[in-house]
C-alpha cells in the first residue's frame, strides 16, 4: 500500500489527511473521492437512515499538488 498526504481545502472535511491506495494503483491519488459523512442521527435512527440510503457523502475533486506542503489538494464539488 502507498499513502498520499492530502489537504481538503474546503467543505466539511477541511484539513489534512491521507489516502491509501494499492501498490498497483496510479502514481497519483484518485481524481475524485466520494467520502461518507458522519450521520447526525444516533442509534436506531442512524441505522434506519443508512438502510434507506440516507447517508450523506462529500464529493471532492483533486485540484493540484502543493510542493511546499507535499500534499495533494482536493476541493469540495458537492454534498450528496
Amino acid at each position: 500500500m502507498r499513502e498520499f498526504v492530502v489537504r481538503y481545502v474546503n467543505g466539511p472535511l477541511q484539513g489534512e489527511g491521507s489516502i491509501s491506495v494499492p501498490d498497483t494503483a496510479a502514481a497519483e491519488p484518485p481524481l475524485v473521492q466520494r467520502i461518507p459523512l458522519p450521520a447526525p442521527e444516533k442509534g436506531v435512527q442512524q441505522t434506519m437512515s443508512r438502510m434507506v440510503g440516507g447517508q450523506s457523502h462529500a464529493v471532492y475533486e483533486r485540484t493540484s499538488y502543493n510542493d511546499a506542503s507535499g500534499a495533494w489538494e482536493f476541493q469540495l464539488v458537492r454534498i450528496e
